[in-house]
């Protein structure tokens, strides 16, 4: 346990890890079930067996490319004593709750190969009930990189780092359009937590391709490194520029598909230059980095976000958590709640 959050080891077959990740933290599972039924409602109008049901239209692809996965979920459900049905509207959150509201403002990103350093990290912005199913993870499958992983209690997804050198990172994206067909953001994350390289990560989404938008900051330690802005119709690279990439929640990639349309917030393009300010020309640290995302300039919308007095849904986003990772050194830096506050910090290895 970490300043309030559970860490946990799950090892062995896909089965077996999601019956780990289960049992260990049930009460939070339940919690977090409550959480989007909740919150679904709030800024989708879309009540859970709803949310079920679109859930189970994205079950044909996670079958066809991660059916590892759809065991794990499986494993998750029985071991947590829930629906697998339950679970699989977890792992599509993004799908239901980032498709069917306006606006999306929190999530700050950065991407850093400078002074012979590859860092990726970000603050992580969403609502204080999430704050409630965090864990840290660590899955150690048969076949596939170890993985450490700061993750919503179950869903199979998230930030983190793998023991063959790959990182990541995200920024949720508003946009309406849904592709059944591909796979959902949360589900491409842990698949991209599976490859041992940028480029072979870079292949499986385009490969693959998204249901919805996202933008995913990747970098492996030999660093090759960029955020990829994915779509349901195509992806686009947006490349390191003097050895720093920044994202928030815009598209900006100038070769987005012309479908494709985002419903950013104001705060999104203030919170991308103001990093883009802070780091320009600097060499990362843990340190430094930190710094950067304990901004405040332009709150409550700022780098460290606060909840704005009044908002509700997608709005009342405040930062959770802060991830800073070291590619090369396999180390990554946890701490919860706004990092200006200096809340403690749990530093995880990979040996």
């Amino acid at each position: 346990m970490f300043d309030g959050v559970p860490e946990i080891t799950c090892a062995g077959s896909p089965r077996q890890i999601g019956l780990d990740h289960g049992k260990a933290v049930r009460d939070r599972i339940l919690s977090n079930i409550k959480t989007y039924a909740v919150f679904f409602e709030e800024c989708a109008h879309i009540d859970w067996a709803e949310s079920r049901r679109l859930a189970s239209k994205h079950l044909p692809a996670i079958q066809a490319h991660a059916p590892h996965l759809v065991e794990e979920m499986r494993g998750i459900a029985e071991g947590a004593g829930v629906d697998f049905e339950d679970i699989l509207a977890l792992n599509v959150r993004s799908e239901i709750s980032l498709t069917h509201s306006v606006e999306a403002d929190g999530c700050t990103t950065l991407v850093q190969v400078r002074d012979d350093k590859v860092f990726i990290a970000q603050n992580w912005d969403w609502i204080a009930e999430s704050g409630q199913s965090t864990v840290l993870m660590d899955i150690k499958p048969h076949d596939k990189p170890r993985i450490r992983m700061l993750a919503e209690a179950g869903i199979v997804g998230k930030f983190g780092m793998n023991s063959a050198g790959l990182s990541i990172c995200m920024n949720a994206i508003k946009c309406t359009t849904v592709e059944y067909s591909k796979l959902p953001v949360h589900i491409a994350m842990r698949k991209v937590l599976e490859c041992s390289s940028f480029g072979e990560a870079q292949s499986m989404l385009d490969t693959l391709g998204l249901a919805s938008c996202v933008n995913l900051a990747v970098a492996d330690r030999s660093g090759a490194a960029a955020t990829i802005e994915c779509t349901p119709a195509g992806n686009a690279l947006i490349r390191l520029e003097d050895g720093t990439a920044c994202h928030t929640n815009h598209l900006y990639a100038p070769d987005i598909p012309p479908t494709i349309r985002d419903t950013p917030s104001k705060n999104s393009f203030h919170r991308l230059e103001r990093m883009r300010t802070l780091s320009k020309g600097q060499s990362p640290s843990f340190d430094s980095i930190r710094m950067w995302l304990s901004d405040e300039v332009g709150a409550p919308g700022s780098i460290d976000r606060r909840k704005p007095p009044g908002s509700v849904g997608t709005n009342r986003l405040e930062t959770l958590a802060t991830i800073i990772i070291d590619v090369k050194a396999l180390a990554m830096q946890v701490s919860f709640g706004r990092p200006s506050l200096e809340p403690p910090v749990r530093t995880l290895l990979l040996d």
